[in-house]
């Protein structure tokens, strides 16, 4: 989202309406930079659906999105697996939060949804996916249909994933050359995957370079334009968050 003046921020806060005031009641840390935190507030009147981002206002003039791991609106709880990556505006809501803090929520919408038809679903992505992938794998289990996929993450990351409930494997990043390490673990899966997978959805977020190239080698191996589902969320050099 841009940037917007302090007023601007300020008015919009009023006339919005899906606005809920959240506790912070649990924070938990995945890793030295993946922290897991669980809000409290009252979602009666919400419609979470498996890939919902909300917005937090992370200073005076600007907000950032970042996608639900889980919610549970009988408990009235929701939760947000944040990347501590030591950039950007919202690098500083992240690190600080703690439990007792009462924060806006802002309810936004599922930029990636999950494919209903389909009976095989394949995640691609980096630390800023987590959230995503934790909520689509248990609408997956949910429909009793198949899951799978690699993620690249940073060497001090790689514990982080025995810690959630994904049935992923996971490789070291590399960000001189992004997709590497996942293509090369691709390449030695078992003939057999391809021809299980040939009418799976992959989705693929990120780090934008990284979805380039591991989106252009699905096409090699012949997955079909319809069935891939991209949403790039950062980049080096430019200024974002996920």
């Amino acid at each position: 989202m841009p940037k917007l003046p302090s007023w601007l921020a300020d008015t919009m806060e009023k006339v919005i309406s899906k606005i809920y005031q959240v506790e912070v009641v649990e924070t938990k840390m995945l890793s030295n930079n993946l922290k897991c935190v669980t809000f409290n507030g009252d979602f009666l009147d919400a419609k979470f659906i498996p890939g919902m981002e909300v917005l937090f206002r992370v200073n005076a003039n600007e907000y950032r999105h970042y996608t639900l791991s889980a919610f549970d609106k009988m408990q009235g709880t929701c939760e947000v697996i944040f990347y501590l990556n030591r950039q950007g505006p919202g690098h500083s809501l992240a690190v600080n939060i703690q439990k007792g803090d009462s924060l806006k929520l802002i309810l936004d919408r599922a930029r990636i949804k999950y494919k209903e038809e389909s009976n095989q679903h394949f995640f691609f992505g980096d630390e800023t996916s987590l959230g995503l992938y934790e909520s689509l794998g248990k609408k997956v289990i949910d429909e009793d249909v198949e899951y799978f996929g690699i993620l690249e993450l940073q060497e001090e990351n790689l514990c982080a994933i025995e810690q959630l409930n994904l049935l992923i494997d996971v490789v070291p990043s590399d960000r001189n050359t992004p997709a590497k390490n996942a293509i090369n673990w691709m390449e030695n899966m078992h003939p057999m995957c391809w021809e299980m997978w040939q009418n799976a959805t992959f989705y693929l977020t990120g780090r934008a370079k990284s979805i380039q190239y591991f989106k252009r080698y699905l096409k090699q191996r012949g997955v079909s334009f319809r069935q891939i589902i991209t949403m790039p969320y950062w980049e080096i050099g430019k200024v974002g968050g996920a």
